[in-house]
Formats: C-alpha cells, sequence, structure tokens
C-alpha cells in the first residue's frame, strides 16, 4: 500500500537542506535531509526546527528515545496514545534496515484506518514524521538494527495504545507471519471502530 508521494521544494539553511515528501496519510510525511560525506564517513542533521518551521512542519520534541533490536523479524508496534494527550512523533533508522508503517486512526480524517508502509535503512538520510492520531510500527529487516525517536508529548500510560500487528479489520501487510513480539503486541485486542 505505498503511494507516489509529494514532492515539495527543498528547505535550506546555511548547514541544513531538507526535502519534505508528503505520504498518502493524512499529515505523515518523509524529510529527506543532505547528507555529508568526506573520507571519515558521514553527517546527517535529521532534525532542524527553524528549517522545518520554514517548510510548514509544527514539530516540537519532549523527549528522544533509542531502540536497539538484536535480531531481523523484530517487529514493534502498531503503537500509540489516544487523545487528549496524543503524540507525534519523528522516527529514523540509525543503522540496519526497518520496514516502517503508519496507521491513521483518526476518525475525522479522510485517511481514517487508513496505513501506509514504507523501507528506511541507515544509509538513507530520511525521518518518518508521524502524526498525533495515527499509530505507528515497524518490523526490522537486518540484524542489529537500531531506531531513535523524538516524541512531542509527554508519555502518559493510561493513554498508551496498541494495534495488533495482524488485525483482519486493518489488514496491514507485513514480509513476515511469525515475527519476534513482546506480549503486549501479541495479546493486543482486535481494535474497535
Amino acid at each position: 500500500m505505498v503511494s507516489s508521494p509529494i514532492r515539495r521544494p527543498t528547505v535550506e539553511s546555511h548547514y541544513f537542506a531538507m526535502k519534505t515528501i508528503h505520504l498518502r496519510i493524512s499529515g505523515a510525511l518523509l524529510l529527506e535531509c543532505d547528507q555529508f560525506r568526506d573520507e571519515r564517513g558521514a553527517f546527517v542533521t535529521f532534525w532542524d526546527s527553524a528549517s522545518t518551521n520554514l517548510s510548514g512542519i509544527s514539530f516540537s520534541p519532549d523527549s528522544a528515545h533509542h531502540a536497539y533490536n538484536e535480531r531481523a523479524g523484530t517487529l514493534r508496534g502498531m503503537h500509540y496514545q489516544r487523545e487528549p494527550r496524543a503524540q507525534a512523533k519523528l522516527v529514523r533508522c540509525a543503522s540496519g534496515r526497518i520496514r516502517e508503517v503508519v496507521l491513521d486512526l483518526r476518525p475525522a480524517s479522510s485517511t481514517y484506518l487508513q496505513w501506509e508502509a514504507i523501507e528506511q535503512d541507515a544509509a538513507a538520510s530520511r525521518a518518518l514524521v508521524i502524526p498525533r492520531g495515527c499509530a505507528h510500527g515497524y518490523l526490522t529487516l537486518q540484524d542489529q538494527t537500531v531506531v531513535t525517536y523524538l516524541i512531542e508529548g509527554s508519555y502518559l500510560p493510561e493513554l498508551a495504545g496498541v494495534v495488533r500487528w495482524n488485525d483482519p479489520a486493518i489488514g496491514i501487510q507485513w514480509p513476515v507471519s511469525d515475527p519476534i513480539l513482546s506480549e503486549r503486541d501479541r495479546t493486543a485486542p482486535d481494535f474497535q471502530v
């Protein structure tokens, strides 16, 4: 269910250049950032508030997280936080490779209950913006994959939600049938519309 993204003009500052790609899910964005390479390797700035504000992205992270995944086939998701304290996220694959999914859970959205998948790897200089009211999950496609998150909004356990990765009402297509899951993700109930 991957669609053709809409490319927006490049936004540049003195050290940061970024292309904004609007995905099919309303409000979901893929940020393609310049990568600076030399004999040492590469340097990527995947978030710069001044530059992203110029492109119309309103996102102010409250926390940063790092998830290390030992084995390929690990699936984390589909996680979200309910209103009135829904969270927005900016996610990047720091090492390895992942298949990421955004699921729209906003009843008033034109893309309600639709999902979109993209693949990211550490070599790409991209970050995915997940809007408030959407669930997010990913499957690792390589061993020792690291995923970094910037999250807008405080975590409140009583509002944390999960949609089962293989809920037939949603129909997300994953390239595995028996992923490595947490108990919470494995036992998530069917989604109630």
